[in-house]
């Protein structure tokens, strides 16, 4: 099991408060955590992952995972992602990692958001779309992963844990 949190809106997050975060996130996964932050148009997206290693325990499969201007966190598995690769090599495209990470994010650059139709796993993530300035979240059809929210006056919070929510807030929800 992994971690995931972030944020979108125009507040700051100070970096003391994301470190404090990830520490949070470390049970959920002790082998890496890393946070993304981006910037268009005046909106500021925090994008926090904390990885538990299990498919490809190689750092190139760290997250949070840029390609094509996307960056997705994720916790779960996509468990046909296998085939799911075989059919993007049939279509050209090579995949460097040999985890399920680059699968899902090569599936929504070709699919969009119908790209969770061809899963077959447990998962919850996220991606934040630079291009289309867009967040996508996702969680599987029986919700194994969880995937919490909440709507803020001063932006969007999101997280496998609701500790995660509270402390990117700093405050009780």
């Amino acid at each position: 099991m992994c971690g995931i949190a972030g944020y979108i809106g125009k507040k700051k997050i100070e970096i003391s408060d994301l470190h404090k975060t990830l520490r949070l996130m470390e049970n959920r996964g002790p082998d890496h955590q890393d946070y993304k932050y981006i910037e268009k148009n005046g909106t500021r997206i925090y994008l926090l992952h904390s990885r538990l290693s299990i498919i490809d325990l190689d750092k190139r499969s760290t997250q949070p995972y840029t390609l094509d201007n996307c960056t997705l966190i994720f916790n779960g598995e996509i468990y046909n992602h296998v085939e799911l690769r075989e059919n993007l090599e049939r279509q050209g495209i090579k995949c460097l990692p040999t985890s399920d990470t680059e699968v899902l994010l090569r599936y929504y650059l070709l699919y969009d958001e119908n790209c969770v139709d061809y899963f077959e796993g447990m998962w919850s993530f996220v991606i934040y779309d630079e291009n289309r300035e867009k967040l996508f979240l996702s969680r599987d059809r029986f919700a194994e992963k969880p995937l919490y929210y909440s709507q803020e006056e001063d932006g969007f919070y999101f997280s496998s844990e609701i500790k995660s929510i509270k402390s990117l807030t700093g405050k009780s929800l």
